[in-house]
């Protein structure tokens, strides 16, 4: 059995600053809009994590109000959809890959 952890440098709501326009399906586009300056800041979603008050699920929270990370999390990220998320998130993309060929 091969072990292949996932030493993330990011929160999983990183991941979901792939596509903030995912957001409109649960809040407004004022939300959205601040969530993609935000994305903007950074060269990807995975280098959104500069310190512990700005993770970023403090800076969803911050945006989202009643923001609920498992049940909005999940489906916010099924929208994105993985390959999407593959696409910017290059670390994510590599651990994944690497699980990939184990499995083959």
């Amino acid at each position: 059995m091969n072990f292949l952890p996932n030493l993330p440098v990011h929160e999983f709501e990183g991941l979901l600053y792939t596509s903030p326009q995912a957001f409109l399906a649960w809040f407004d586009q004022n939300v959205v809009e601040g969530l993609q300056a935000e994305r903007n800041e950074f060269p990807s979603p995975e280098h959104i994590n500069d310190d512990p008050q700005t993770a970023p699920s403090k800076r969803i929270l911050r945006s989202c109000p009643g923001y609920d990370n498992p049940l909005h999390g999940s489906l916010i990220a099924m929208d994105i959809g993985l390959d999407a998320i593959r696409g910017q998130c290059q670390h994510f993309h590599q651990w994944l890959s690497r699980l990939e060929e184990i499995g083959r």
